[in-house]
């Protein structure tokens, strides 16, 4: 049987009518997901075990189904954002500057420990190698075989890459004996089994590997801190309707603190969902947040350009004025 074309019309609009003034919430679930990007930091199957509980209620507050995609590097995250693919990611820093650069995002919260909205980098090695600093590891990097993290990652790559290797002229792709790339939960693994004798990774990261696995984490021991650095960032797609967005960040700034309709076992139980991550809650942040990372990565260029014998000294001072040209539009902000 045919619907007559004004009858099936005249239904559109009695719905959507009611979804404006009866039940909006039914309605807004009939929209399509939103998914959120994770990076392979750690094993898929935890990430999700994670972060699903908090993509549940976050999805109940909206009233639309959120799903969760975890992808096998940052440069993944990177571009499905792009692509529309993804609306929301959780990044490092560094990687949140490509993907507000070139992914059209924006910083909505940032992460939060018991010490605050920061973490740390550190280099890892096995508590019984000869390397107790990081001198000790640059002195032997011709006998090391050394873990380093995602080139998108603040604390496995852009900070190590830094303070440890730019600021004193080491290439560590010439210096080491053998280099590999691999996340966090890889790098500590492959350091307590042996596989790799040094390796970069994370204070929030080690936290968690010290609960997950206690017996490789007693064959580790941290042998270099890096400055603090800005905890992560939740960032979505700055084309996401405003009142969507504002709804996403008050979601976050709120879970697991006392508000509105809260009962006290429901701001317990979001503390728990959060737990295994560390993390104590989320507090508002913008992409303002990312100019200290930025900072690094024009002072890693700076020193990169510096020691470049292959350009001329016209050239190097026309690189080296645009790069200084930036840092001091950081400073202007």
């Amino acid at each position: 049987m045919k619907t007559h074309p004004i009858a099936g019309r005249a239904f559109v609009a009695i719905l959507a009518l009611a979804c404006v003034l009866l039940q909006p919430g039914w309605c807004r679930a009939q929209a399509s997901p939103l998914v959120m990007g994770l990076a392979s930091t750690d094993s898929k199957q935890f990430l999700l075990g994670s972060w699903r509980p908090v993509l549940d209620d976050l999805s109940k507050r909206l009233g639309r189904p959120v799903e969760a995609v975890v992808l096998d590097d940052y440069a993944g995250v990177i571009w499905s954002m792009a692509a529309d693919r993804v609306q929301l990611a959780w990044l490092g820093n560094k990687a949140a500057i490509e993907a507000v650069d070139r992914a059209g995002a924006e910083v909505v919260a940032q992460t939060t420990t018991k010490y605050g909205a920061g973490y740390y980098a550190h280099l890892i090695a096995r508590r019984d190698a000869p390397w107790n600093s990081a001198e000790d590891v640059l002195d032997h990097a011709g006998e090391i075989e050394f873990g380093i993290g995602d080139p998108n990652s603040t604390s496995g790559f852009t900070v190590p890459s830094y303070y440890l290797f730019a600021s004193r002229g080491v290439d560590p792709a010439g210096a080491f004996k053998r280099l590999v790339h691999h996340n966090h939960e890889e790098n500590f693994l492959a350091v307590a089994s042996g596989q790799l004798d040094v390796a970069t990774n994370n204070s929030s990261a080690l936290g968690r590997y010290r609960e997950r696995f206690p017996e490789q984490y007693k064959r580790i021991k941290i042998i270099w801190t890096s400055p603090r650095i800005p905890s992560d960032p939740v960032l979505v797609r700055s084309d996401l309707d405003p009142a969507l967005k504002a709804e996403i960040r008050d979601f976050f700034v709120g879970y697991a603190r006392p508000g509105k309709g809260k009962t006290r076992a429901g701001v317990r139980r979001e503390a728990a969902n959060l737990a295994a991550r560390k993390w104590v809650g989320f507090q508002e942040s913008d992409n303002s947040q990312l100019d200290p990372i930025r900072r690094l990565e024009l002072y890693k260029k700076r020193l990169k350009l510096e020691r470049d014998e292959t350009l001329s000294g016209v050239e190097r001072r026309t690189r080296l004025d645009e790069v200084d040209a930036d840092l001091r539009a950081l400073d202007r902000k």
